[in-house]
């Protein structure tokens, strides 16, 4: 979605998971990571940064757990009106009640405590309104140890 946004040309998707060490049943031939089915961004090999600088393009990812975030409302407004993408982390049942597992999610837009996400998961709607405090919750919950909190882009 970033690089589309930002007419970048990319491979597939299929690529950029392979490119991000994603691993899903039945499809990588790779035994099931410790943390589970998904990508591994958290490893050196498959960061957000190694894929950029693979590809080319004129991209960084810096990561900010939301503990050291002190005013996380102007925190995204700033990036937000700067030209980043903000994507967050966070622990999916603690946010959405379902699902006990890391997730990811792109932010759109903030309005005072509403935050619209861009959510990649299948059978779901793709924009979802959740609350600011809500979110953060989440994101601190999933854990520095797991990337919980803000991935930006810039």
């Amino acid at each position: 979605m970033i690089l589309h946004r930002r007419n970048i040309n990319h491979g597939s998707q299929e690529e950029i998971g392979y490119d991000l060490g994603l691993v899903v049943p039945k499809v990588r031939t790779e035994k099931k990571p410790a943390a589970g089915y998904g990508t591994r961004i958290g490893t050196k090999k498959y960061s957000i940064n190694s894929y950029f600088r693979k590809n080319n393009i004129d991209l960084k990812e810096k990561y900010f757990p939301a503990e050291i975030t002190t005013d996380v409302k102007k925190f995204i407004i700033e990036n937000l009106k700067n030209g980043n993408d903000i994507i967050v982390c966070f622990n999916n049942k603690k946010l959405y009640g379902a699902g006990d597992y890391g997730h990811i999610s792109l932010i759109q837009s903030i309005n005072n405590e509403n935050i619209i996400l861009i959510d990649p998961e299948k059978n779901m709607p793709k924009k979802r309104k959740v609350k600011l405090s809500k979110l953060v919750d989440a994101m601190k919950y999933h854990g520095k140890k797991n990337r919980g909190g803000f991935w930006i882009i810039y």
